[in-house]
């Protein structure tokens, strides 16, 4: 007779077999069920290369940095409104680093570049050293309104108005404004009443949004530029600039 464990073991070796199979038909189907879903979900998931929907748009992964872009007033832009170089300056009238980039600087790029329509350069006021700076800026503005601004911007830069007083800067600020033969009752009507106040808040904010912190900040076609360069740091950029307006686009 034969034993029960000599008639048992075929059997459990076919079972162990059939389990071991199946076991690898389970992980196999397993993995093919994971790489369907992977498929999937790719499909359905944009890629790094590919461009993703916001609610702003579409942005490119390699989309250029943001470029910010502000608009000038024209009493305050010397230059061809065409040109394809903008320079902007965030300034303070009281600022020693903007009067060493108005005395050493500002007229090489105006020489070079603006008078021959390959930029223009506007100004915006950024008052925050003292309290008259504000008051200068407004002074200007109103010198603005009679289409004199760079007189005055010269006349600020090249005279010592100082003090915390401020009916006597005041005075001198309007007695800047007869020196280069502006309307002196247009000037004080424009200074008292406050006029020009609200277009120097938005141009300190706007430059807040932006980020600048300090004067003199410029933006050459929206690319920062901080501090009183020497003007080779910026004849590079309006370079750059320039060179990218030549290029033909791909």
């Amino acid at each position: 007779m034969e034993s029960r464990e000599q008639t048992t073991e075929p059997a459990l070796n076919s079972d162990r077999l059939a389990l071991k199979w199946f076991a690898l038909g389970a992980i196999f189907g397993a993995i093919v069920a994971v790489g369907a879903m992977l498929i999937f979900t790719a499909a359905r998931t944009p890629s790094a290369a590919a461009p993703k929907n916001t609610d702003a748009g579409i942005t490119l992964p390699d989309a250029q940095p943001f470029l910010p872009k502000v608009e000038v007033r024209g009493p305050n832009t010397q230059g061809n409104a065409d040109a394809p170089v903008t320079i902007v300056e965030y300034s303070d009238f009281n600022c020693g680093f903007c009067r060493r980039f108005y005395a050493e600087t500002l007229q090489r790029i105006l020489d070079e570049y603006v008078k021959t329509n390959k930029a223009r350069f506007s100004y915006k006021h950024y008052p925050f050293l003292a309290e008259s700076s504000a008051w200068k800026a407004e002074a200007a503005e109103c010198a603005a309104e009679q289409g004199h601004f760079w007189d005055y911007h010269t006349s600020l830069f090249t005279q010592n108005i100082a003090g915390d007083d401020e009916a006597a800067v005041k005075r001198a600020l309007t007695t800047a404004a007869a020196d280069i033969q502006l309307d002196v009752e247009a000037f004080t009507n424009c200074l008292n009443a406050g006029n020009a106040h609200q277009r120097v808040q938005a141009d300190a904010e706007e430059g807040r949004r932006l980020g600048v912190s300090g004067t003199p900040s410029f933006l050459i076609n929206g690319r920062p530029l901080v501090g009183a360069q020497p003007y080779e740091a910026f004849k590079a950029m309006i370079e750059e600039e320039l060179a990218k307006a030549s290029s033909p686009t791909p």
